[in-house]
């Protein structure tokens, strides 16, 4: 995520307010790489993180959680 971050921050300029957590859908190869952890093409294990704990914290380092006035 944090090599995600550079690269969005460096090469495209962009820097993220929202991110939506990965949810799976059929017939799609993320889905198959999702519940298997290995990529369809290339058949190499990628890490897939599964608990949602983990993904809120990939999704803080994308976007940091900002104080709000109220």
């Amino acid at each position: 995520m944090r090599e995600l971050k550079r690269f969005a921050e460096r090469e495209l300029n962009l820097r993220p307010e929202q991110v939506q957590i990965f949810t799976p859908t059929p017939l799609t190869a993320a889905t198959c790489m999702y519940y298997t952890g290995i990529d369809p093409v290339s058949g190499r294990k990628v890490y897939v993180s599964r608990g949602l704990g983990e993904k809120q914290r990939q999704k803080d380092v994308l976007t940091p959680r900002q104080r709000r006035a109220y």
